[in-house]
């Protein structure tokens, strides 16, 4: 199945814990998310504090800085840096119909090259 995402800026993260959550029809098992575009990524973290994310967001802009001499013809390589550091995939336990997260955490989708219409595999295992 399939998530769909619009993004609103060019960087920004998405939670998408509650989207997940209403996808998921097994009591128990697995839930796989995987972002199939290169400038866009998955992570878990903080979700009650916003200031996490811009802290992030602000963090993965000192790491990989736009202004440096990159090949790439399109000009979005910071977007592929970033989101080859953070990661395209996430797997997360299910337990009575939710994601078994910690009490902080929530899943987030991470933009780099927005905005845009955006889309995220979920696939769904009993365990």
């Amino acid at each position: 199945m399939q998530l769909n995402i619009k993004s609103e800026k060019k960087e920004e993260f998405i939670d998408i814990t509650a989207k997940i959550n209403n996808l998921l029809d097994i009591d128990n098992g697995i839930c796989i998310l995987y972002c199939p575009h290169t400038t866009s990524a998955l992570t878990i973290n903080e979700g009650a504090d916003p200031s996490v994310r811009v802290d992030i967001l602000n963090t993965l802009k000192r790491i990989v800085p736009d202004n440096l001499d990159y090949k790439h013809s399109e000009g979005n390589s910071p977007a592929h840096i970033k989101a080859s550091l953070m990661g395209s995939s996430l797997t997360i336990p299910v337990k009575n119909k939710k994601l078994e997260l910690g009490h902080w955490q929530s899943v987030f989708f991470c933009e780099f090259d927005g905005p845009r219409s955006r889309n995220i595999i979920v696939n769904l295992s009993t365990t």
